[in-house]
């Protein structure tokens, strides 16, 4: 999945340890549980005033599937000045600067960017399709079952 986090404000460092901690293992017993989503595979975008960082996270269970940098490459590709700044078969960070004169600004572009990084998984067949029939089932609530 793709997402984004604001409190980076576009430091790949901090995009980084955001991600880290969304892959901690979490303790159940614990009331309010943070991270456990180390078993999917993410890109997590920050914009900040001078750049978009982009942290991709592939687990190794997916990675005969998906191959992390390719996936960076390919978000990164699409506006000019993209830089990988680190890869691994686990985690990649890049990095799009802001450019005014050719009207790139982080905040602008981020959301496209998630929509790209999401067809680029639909492409692979590892996102679902919006083309499923689950919006078609109906569902009743109580006053559908009204007591005799």
């Amino acid at each position: 999945f793709c997402t984004s986090v604001d409190e980076p404000e576009g430091d790949a460092n901090l995009v980084m340890e955001c991600t880290k901690a969304m892959n901690a293992k979490s303790d159940p017993a614990e009331e309010e549980r943070k991270g456990g989503s180390g078993h999917i595979g993410k890109m997590v975008f920050s914009a900040g005033t001078e750049q978009l960082a982009i942290v991709a996270y592939v687990p190794e269970a997916k990675q005969s599937e998906l191959v992390c940098e390719e996936w960076l490459q390919k978000v990164l590709s699409s506006f000019p000045g993209g830089k990988v700044l680190s890869t691994a078969k686990d985690y990649c960070v890049g990095l799009i600067p802001a450019d005014a004169d050719k009207g790139v600004f982080p905040l602008k572009i981020r959301e496209g960017l998630i929509l790209e990084a999401n067809n680029f998984l639909r492409g692979k067949g590892l996102f679902p399709d919006n083309d499923s029939d689950d919006d078609d089932e109906i569902v009743f609530g109580d006053d559908d079952f009204p007591s005799a």
